[in-house]
C-alpha cells in the first residue's frame, strides 16, 4: 500500500509507532514509548547522525524544573536518558534503564541510511514555543510535518489541528494519533508511490 517499507519515523513523542502498527510491520525506529522535550529534540535533529551514535547514559532528574515537578506530583520513576549530556530522552513507558537502553539501541540499528526515507515529526506540546516550531520548520529536512493549533506562516508545513479541550497546545502523542488522522494523511506521507496515486487516509 505504500511501496517501499524501509522507512524511519522520528518523533518527539509517541506519535509514529501507530504507522508501523497499521502496516503490521516491525517498528523501524527507536522513537517509541518516550517523549523528548522541545529544545532537546531540536538539538537532536540538528546533529541527528552524531546523536544517534552517541552512548546512552542516564540521569536521576531532568534539567527542566517543570518536568521534575510533574514527575514528583505523579510519582513517576521512568528512566531519563541522556545523549552527550545535551539531549534528554524520557522513557515514559519503560520501567528500568536496561529495557530502555535495549529498546533504544535496537531501534537505532533499524534507522534507515537513506535520508529520503526518514520522516520527521514535531508538535507544539510539551512546552514548545512558536520559536521552536519556526526553528523546526527551518531545518533542512526533506520530509517533515508539524502539528500545531495555529498556522504560523504560509510557507511552513504546519498542519492545523484541534487542540485538547480547554488547552492552548496540541494534545500528547497518544491522543494526537487519533486527532491528526483527520488533518494529515500519514500513509501518503511515507509512501514511495507517485503523488498521482490516490491513497486512503487510513491512519
Amino acid at each position: 500500500m505504500v511501496g517501499d517499507l524501509d522507512f524511519t519515523v522520528i518523533s518527539n513523542n509517541y506519535w509514529g509507532s501507530h504507522i508501523y502498527q497499521a502496516l503490521d510491520i516491525a517498528c523501524g525506529t527507536p522513537f517509541v514509548g518516550l517523549f523528548i522535550p522541545p529544545k532537546s529534540y531540536l538539538r537532536l535533529l540538528k546533529h541527528f547522525d552524531a546523536f544517534i551514535r552517541a552512548d546512552l547514559k542516564f540521569a536521576d532528574r531532568s534539567a527542566l524544573a517543570s518536568i521534575n515537578l510533574w514527575r514528583e506530583r505523579e510519582e513517576l520513576r521512568y528512566p531519563i536518558g541522556l545523549l552527550e549530556k545535551d539531549v534528554e530522552l524520557h522513557f515514559v513507558r519503560f520501567n528500568d534503564k536496561k529495557d530502555a537502553r535495549t529498546q533504544w539501541q535496537q531501534g537505532c540499528q533499524q534507522i534507515v541510511s537513506d535520508p529520503s526515507r526518514r520522516f520527521f515529526k514535531f508538535d507544539d506540546s510539551g512546552g514548545a514555543t512558536a520559536d521552536d516550531v519556526e526553528e523546526f520548520c527551518a531545518l533542512p529536512l526533506r520530509n517533515r510535518v508539524c502539528f500545531t493549533k495555529a498556522r504560523y506562516r504560509p510557507s511552513t508545513v504546519i498542519v492545523p489541528m484541534v487542540a485538547q479541550e480547554g488547552g492552548s497546545r496540541a494534545v500528547d502523542g497518544t491522543l494526537l494519533v487519533d486527532i491528526s488522522r483527520h488533518y494529515f494523511n500519514a500513509l501518503r506521507w511515507i509512501s514511495s508511490w507517485p503523488k498521482a496515486v490516490s491513497l486512503p487516509s487510513a491512519f
